[in-house]
């Protein structure tokens, strides 16, 4: 039990440190103008659109491609009827808008850590310490850099303060060491259910991204600084999962 627990503690641990790291990154970058700040809800949408796209779905489809459909339908509708649930009855200030976009991106996060977690426990259990657990650690880790830069910044957007922001990082990353600790329990991960799960996390995200973030960033300047912010973290996040990819 002693080794469950402390797969829980690394999985948990991995999380933060990226989404940390990817909280300082955001700290960072001013933000003065609105074209500044489209251009950064731009690229939180884009390196969020990039994790789904080159990331999430193809894992979840080589596990079982119905059930991923099953999941990502499921993930969206969850997404809709979340944000429709929590519309103002006056109409939003931007500030208002960017907080909202930014606690349900953190909730989308938080969704997919749970699978990742699985994964970190499951492995560690039935190997410690081995070179794949650190090559699948290290991927986990820096997978989670981009993520974070995008809750800080979109929440920063918002004008909300760094100790809630540090919360919102640090709730998201919590279902990542439950995740780690069932993983642990299980010793196994049950497929159809890994790629459901991924599926809801990547159809919720998805909509995050065009319903929410990509049309927050063109009321702000326009569709050129969105849309070019949006390739840029696409781009980064490409780049990024390639180079793990080579790694792992």
């Amino acid at each position: 039990m002693g080794l469950v627990l402390f797969a829980a503690f690394l999985g948990f641990l991995v999380g933060v440190s990226g989404a940390g790291l990817g909280g300082v990154v955001a700290g960072l970058c001013p933000t003065v103008t609105r074209r500044q700040q489209s251009l950064l809800m731009g690229s939180s949408g884009g390196i969020m659109l990039g994790v789904v796209i080159w990331d999430l779905f193809p894992e979840a489809w080589s596990l079982s491609p119905v059930h991923t459909i099953t999941g990502t339908i499921a993930g969206a509708l969850f997404l809709l009827i979340l944000r429709q649930l929590d519309q103002e009855t006056t109409a939003p200030t931007a500030e208002a808008r960017f907080t909202k976009t930014g606690r349900l991106l953190g909730f989308g996060i938080a969704l997919h850590n749970f699978p990742e977690g699985l994964a970190v426990g499951t492995v560690f259990v039935h190997e410690p310490f081995s070179a794949l657990w650190w090559r699948l650690s290290l991927l986990m880790a820096l997978h989670n850099i981009p993520e974070g830069i995008a809750v800080a910044t979109t929440l920063r957007l918002g004008k909300t303060k760094w100790w809630p922001i540090v919360r919102t990082l640090f709730w998201a990353e919590v279902p990542m060491a439950v995740g780690a600790l069932l993983g642990g329990l299980l010793g196994q991960i049950a497929t159809p259910w890994s790629a459901t799960a991924l599926g809801f996390a990547g159809g919720a995200m998805l909509t995050l991204v065009l319903v929410e973030m990509i049309p927050l960033a063109t009321r702000l300047a326009g569709w050129p600084s969105a849309l070019t912010g949006l390739a840029l973290g696409a781009a980064g996040a490409r780049l990024l999962i390639l180079f793990l990819a080579s790694r792992v």
